[in-house]
């Protein structure tokens, strides 16, 4: 029997590719899939520029952008709440399934509307970070959004860890109990990302590519400083932050260079020009770039945090402690004394990977599979 298709909302502070984080890549891919597989999805975010909405091709887009304002207060949680306040009368007025809400967006809809006004609702944290400052101004910084993450996540039906570690880390920052967690992973769009040109390893000696931010919980200093004096490596560290002039002032050299940000056309062939993926974050969830190096047949250098461990293991990279430029260097050194062939099949490996757990086809269906359970235990009167 066919399945009913459901109606799905998505809120939060953004889309790819106006805004190009990893929330805001798993928000359009997440929709585009769920839409694909007939389901009929809005995406409720802020208001796009003229400039940006004159580049939104609807007739690509299986899913609708609904636009709210953002209102122009301080601090960013205030602001965040009002406008997934203005989203909230929308979403009751709207005979919706589920609305998925990306980290902070949609709490005053799960905050203001009686549970038995609502629809189903899935509250995904990410990577928690708000949990993982270092210091006390950072913590003190940081408790409002503490708060109301334990609150999204009390009010929610359930909550989504993207794995590994992280699961343990719902429970623990957020109180959420194991029959209110739903495990649904990060994921790329393979067809996405084939569709640009493939090329070539360059000639010379390996190249290793970073991707990401550049500022302190990325641990770019720490992968900068694993890599400073090595011979027969390169290193290409793309991405743009706070720490970027410190970094080239003290990094760039005859063996590490700072490409910038760089469009998806670029990145994606600079990953398929190198030979190994290295990222060095000190905390995060679970980062779409792993995935897209994976994707492009690389294999990968990481360090042990979060749901890492559910992408990386012995056939496909190495796995170091974060926070130490002397593991990396050892990781890096691993990797160079592997024969050529033995690289390429660890490149393989982590596509292969891809393929069969990571894909936006499996994640749409695994969501679609969690709010449908959802509902069924609804009808049935249960949590």
């Amino acid at each position: 029997m066919a399945r009913a298709p459901l109606r799905i909302a998505i809120v939060n502070h953004g889309v790819f590719p106006f805004l190009m984080g990893g929330m805001e890549r798993h928000t359009h891919f997440l929709a585009q899939h769920l839409a694909l597989g007939g389901d009929a999805v809005d995406v409720l975010i802020p208001d796009l520029s003229p400039e940006q909405r004159a580049t939104f091709d609807a007739s690509e887009a299986a899913y609708r952008l609904l636009e709210f304002p953002w209102p122009q207060v301080r601090p960013w949680l205030r602001g965040n709440y009002l406008f997934s306040k203005a989203a909230a009368a929308r979403l009751r007025a709207t005979p919706y399934d589920a609305v998925y809400c990306q980290g902070f967006n949609g709490w005053a809809y799960l905050a203001t509307t009686p549970k038995r006004d609502r629809a189903f609702t899935l509250y995904n944290p990410h990577g928690l970070e708000m949990f993982k400052t270092v210091g006390a101004w950072q913590t003190a910084k940081h408790w409002p959004m503490r708060w109301a993450a334990r609150e999204q996540a009390r009010l929610a039906d359930r909550t989504v860890s993207l794995g590994g570690r992280l699961t343990d880390e719902v429970r623990r920052f957020l109180n959420v109990p194991d029959e209110r967690i739903d495990v649904l992973p990060n994921a790329v769009d393979l067809a996405y990302i084939d569709s640009f040109p493939a090329a070539a390893r360059q000639d010379g000696p390996p190249r290793f590519i970073f991707v990401g931010r550049l500022e302190y919980n990325k641990g770019v200093a720490y992968l900068c400083e694993a890599f400073k004096d090595m011979a027969g490596a390169r290193l290409s560290i793309v991405g743009a932050g706070p720490l970027e002039a410190e970094l080239r002032q003290s990094y760039a050299g005859q063996n590490i260079e700072f490409l910038g940000r760089l469009d998806d056309a670029a990145l994606f062939n600079l990953y398929r020009g190198s030979d190994c993926f290295a990222f060095a974050s000190l905390y995060e969830g679970m980062p779409t770039v792993i995935l897209e190096a994976m994707a492009c047949s690389l294999p990968v250098i990481a360090t042990d945090i979060g749901a890492v461990r559910t992408m990386v293991d012995e056939a496909n990279g190495f796995v170091a402690p974060p926070g130490s430029a002397q593991a990396l260097r050892g990781a890096i050194e691993a990797f160079l004394k592997l024969p050529a062939e033995e690289r390429r099949r660890m490149g393989r490996c982590s596509r292969q990977k891809v393929v069969e757990r990571f894909t936006w086809e499996r994640l749409a269906a695994a969501t679609r599979d969690a709010i449908e359970r959802g509902l069924a235990r609804r009808t049935e009167g249960g949590a």
